[in-house]
C-alpha cells in the first residue's frame, strides 16, 4: 500500500472525531492533536471495553473514545468509574474475562493505579493503556511533561515511546498487536502536551488494513464453562516459581515486538524499529541517546551538527540490551550523551541512564546524563550544543554521572522559587 499517493485531505472538524464516525475505507491524511489521533487509532482496533478516569493531559484520548461510542461506530462498553484504581482494576478483570480493553492515564493517576498494575502481568491479558508522560507532583503540582510516571515503575508491562503525532496513532495500533502476540499488557507513551495537545499531520490507515494486523484471537480467559482460580492467594511454595515463569515468558517479547514493527511496515510503509539510528556514520564517535518527542528537535539540530549521531530508543520495555550494545560497537561509538526527562533523588543515575548503564557494562563506552525539560520546560537547541561542549572534556567515568541542563542559577545558587 502506497501511503504517499494523492488522496484528499480533510481538514480538522469542530468535532475533531468526526473522521472516525464511518468506516475510513483508503488512506487519508488529515491533522490532530495526539489524543484524538490515539481516539482514532483505538477505535480501529474495535475494543469491546473502554474504561479510563480523565486525567490531564490524557484527557480527550477517552473523551474522543466516547464520542465514537455515542456515534454507534464503535460497539463498546464505555465504563465510568471513580478513580484510576478501579479503571486499572476493571480494565484488567475486562481483558482477563476476554474483552479486548483500552485504558489511558498520566502521573497522579497512574500512581493511583499502581497496586493494580502488576496483576495485568501476573495474569497474562493483553490489556492496552496510553500514557501522557507528565510530571508526579513534587516539589508541587505540575501538569506538564516530564518521564516520572513511565519510568519509576517497572512492574513487567511492554513500553513503546513515540515522537509525534503519527508515530502515537500507529502505536494505538501496534500495542494491539504486541499485547496480543506476547500475553503482556503494553503501554504506549507520548509526551504530555507537547504530543498530546500538538496539532500535526498523520496518515490514517484503511479500517481493513487495521482488522488484518489486529486480528481477535483466541486466548484464556474466565470462564464459567472452565472454572479456575484468579487472583487468589500464592504461598511460599510457589511464588519464586510464579515469577521465574514470567520472566521467562518475557524472554520472547522483544522479538515478538520486533516482528509487530515488520508487519506493521509491510502493511502500512511505516518502518520501526526497537532501536532507530541517525548519523551514526559520520567521524564522530559521538552520539546522543534518549526517546520520545526531543528526537525531532535534535535531528532538526543535526543539520548544523553534522558530527554528531543520535540513537533513538523507541521500545523502552523490554529494555532491548543486545541491540544497544550492537549499535555501539558496530559504530565504534566512544562517548553518548543520555538526555533524560527525569532524576532519582535517590540513585547515581536516574531511571532511563540506569538501563542505558546496564548495557554498556560489557563495553568501555564513556556517558554522562544530562536532564532536561522537567516539568514541561522546552528542550533547546542550547542545550544539545552545551550536552556536546560538556562531552567533549570527559574522559573516564569518575565524578557526578549526571547534571541538570537549563536550570536557572545565579553565582553559587539555584535561582530561589517559592513553592
Amino acid at each position: 500500500m502506497q501511503y504517499r499517493k494523492k488522496v484528499e485531505v480533510i481538514k480538522m472538524s469542530v468535532e475533531p472525531m468526526k473522521l472516525f464516525f464511518k468506516e475510513i475505507k483508503e488512506p487519508i491524511e488529515t491533522a490532530m492533536i495526539g489524543n484524538y489521533a490515539v481516539a482514532g487509532g483505538v477505535t480501529q482496533t474495535d475494543p469491546d471495553v473502554i474504561c479510563a478516569f480523565p486525567i490531564t493531559p490524557q484527557t480527550q484520548s477517552v473523551e474522543g473514545l466516547s464520542d465514537v461510542v455515542h456515534q454507534g461506530r464503535l460497539k463498546a462498553a464505555f465504563v465510568n468509574v471513580e478513580s484510576e484504581l478501579a479503571a486499572m482494576s476493571y480494565s484488567t478483570a475486562a481483558c482477563a474475562a476476554g474483552a479486548r480493553t483500552f485504558t489511558a492515564t498520566a502521573s497522579q493517576g497512574y500512581l493511583l493505579m499502581t497496586e493494580a498494575l502488576p496483576m495485568a502481568v501476573g495474569w497474562r491479558v493483553p490489556l492496552t493503556m496510553m500514557i501522557s508522560a507528565r510530571a508526579f507532583n513534587a516539589p508541587n503540582l505540575s501538569i506538564w511533561n516530564s518521564w516520572s510516571d513511565f519510568v519509576l515503575f517497572d512492574v513487567g508491562w511492554n513500553c513503546i515511546v513515540s515522537e509525534n503525532v503519527q508515530e502515537t496513532y500507529d502505536a494505538a495500533i501496534l500495542s494491539v498487536m504486541m499485547s496480543d502476540n506476547s500475553l503482556f499488557p503494553t503501554m504506549f507513551v507520548h509526551d504530555g502536551f507537547i504530543i498530546s495537545h500538538s496539532v500535526q499531520k498523520l496518515w490514517l490507515i484503511p479500517d481493513e488494513i487495521v482488522r488484518k494486523l489486529t486480528p481477535k484471537k483466541p486466548r484464556h480467559t474466565i470462564s464459567t464453562k472452565r472454572p479456575g482460580v484468579w487472583g487468589g492467594i500464592v504461598t511460599p511454595s510457589f511464588f519464586m516459581e510464579g515469577r521465574k515463569n514470567l520472566d521467562e515468558a518475557k524472554k520472547p517479547v522483544l522479538d515478538i515486538m520486533k516482528k509487530a514493527f515488520e508487519e506493521f511496515g509491510k502493511a502500512t510503509g511505516r518502518h520501526y524499529n526497537l532501536i532507530e539510528t541517525y548519523n551514526l556514520d559520520n567521524s564522530s564517535k559521538t552520539a546522543f541517546i534518549t526517546m520520545g518527542s526531543m528526537c525531532g528537535n535534535i535531528i532538526s539540530w543535526m543539520t548544523k551538527n553534522k558530527d554528531i549521531g543520535l540513537i533513538k530508543i523507541r521500545a523502552y520495555r523490554p529494555f532491548p540490551y543486545e541491540e544497544l550494545q550492537k549499535i555501539v560497537q558496530e559504530h565504534n561509538i566512544e562517548k553518548l550523551i543520555i538526555l533524560e526527562k527525569s532524576d532519582s533523588l535517590n540513585n547515581l543515575l536516574p531511571p532511563f541512564a540506569t538501563s542505558i548503564a546496564t548495557a554498556l557494562i560489557p563495553l568501555k563506552t564513556l556517558f554522562r546524563c544530562y536532564i532536561v525539560g522537567l516539568g514541561g520546560r522546552d528542550v533547546t537547541r542550547d542545550e544539545f550544543t552545551v550536552a556536546k561542549k560538556k562531552m567533549e572534556s570527559v574522559n573516564d567515568m569518575k565524578g557526578q554521572l549526571y547534571s541538570y541542563l537549563g536550570v536557572r542559577e545565579t553565582k553559587d545558587k539555584i535561582y530561589e522559587v517559592n513553592i
